[in-house]
């Protein structure tokens, strides 16, 4: 029975064992234990304003984790900023025209080191181990806010002033005694020219209503004309065919005017009825005068 139990311990012993093993490896591969035993190279990057950095912050690459900040801000030489030295994974190889810039996790967070990669930066040379690179200073955070805030206040302190002024001038030129008298008798003036505007316009209504009637007696009388010239077309139709027929030698007129025979008989008709009467009525010879009656 004992020696089950001791079987029982030693199993028990190695499964903690290997538990520790594996928690303290992942300790070492995701945690700050893990980057002591990575190369790195390290270079200095130059800022106006490194306010707030802090040794040990991160160092990001397009988000990702590739290194840490070696020390605090140190001044140059020349009073123009501050220095940081930074601490890079050695395979990562960063291209000397990418965009350093200080930026931060949140309103109180702390700050990082960003590393933002331009367009076509791909192909470009290397930061080399222990050069000089220039960097900016990003937004984001409290401090940011309060820069960005004081530039909004001074141009809100020269828009009040604007306004400031603008209202002077107005009190001081327009709104005085003389300025209100002369928009009071602006406003009559207008109420009176919209008093003569109404009676104008009521004036125009009449006229309209005239000018109307008279358009409606005129359809009347251009009906009345078209009517007439209608009536003269058909009178002038039937002369044409009239004077057609004539020509022609059609009808009794057109008869008497082209055939001579009927013309002569119809004049010897007329001038024996002259002489004789109806009852004694010759028929005389044509050209001839008839002989008297017995």
């Amino acid at each position: 029975m004992a020696k089950e139990e001791r079987i029982t311990h030693i199993k028990v012993g190695i499964f903690i064992l290997i538990g520790l093993v594996a928690v303290g490896a992942l300790l070492v591969y995701f945690g700050r234990l893990g980057e002591g035993v990575r190369s790195y190279y390290s270079f200095r990057v130059e800022f106006p304003n490194a306010s707030g950095l802090l040794r040990g912050g991160e160092v990001l690459l397009a988000g990702a984790k590739i290194g840490r900040v070696v020390n605090a801000p140190v001044i140059l030489p020349d009073m123009e900023g501050v220095f940081v030295e930074l601490k890079v994974f050695e395979s990562v190889k960063i291209p000397a025209t990418s965009e350093i810039s200080i930026g931060s996790s949140g309103l109180l967070g702390d700050k990082f080191v960003q590393i933002d990669l331009k367009p076509g930066s791909k192909g470009s040379v290397p930061i080399a181990p222990g050069a000089t690179v220039r960097g900016t200073v990003g937004g984001g955070g409290l401090g940011g806010m309060a820069e960005d805030a004081g530039a909004l206040v001074t141009e809100l302190r020269a828009t009040v002033a604007n306004i400031n002024s603008v209202a002077k001038k107005l009190d001081s030129g327009l709104l005085n005694d003389e300025g209100i008298a002369s928009i009071k008798d602006t406003l009559k003036n207008l109420s009176a020219t919209s008093a003569s505007l109404a009676a104008a316009s009521t004036k125009v209504d009449g006229v309209v209503a005239q000018a109307d009637t008279a358009i409606q007696s005129g359809k009347g009388t251009m009906d009345s004309a078209k009517k007439a010239t209608d009536e003269l077309q058909r009178t002038l139709s039937d002369i044409r065919g009239l004077v057609r027929e004539i020509r022609q030698g059609q009808g009794a007129l057109g008869t008497l005017i082209a055939n001579r025979e009927t013309a002569d008989n119809l004049r010897a008709l007329v001038a024996n009825l002259r002489r004789y009467g109806i009852l004694w009525y010759r028929d005389g010879e044509k050209g001839k005068s008839p002989a008297p009656p017995r």
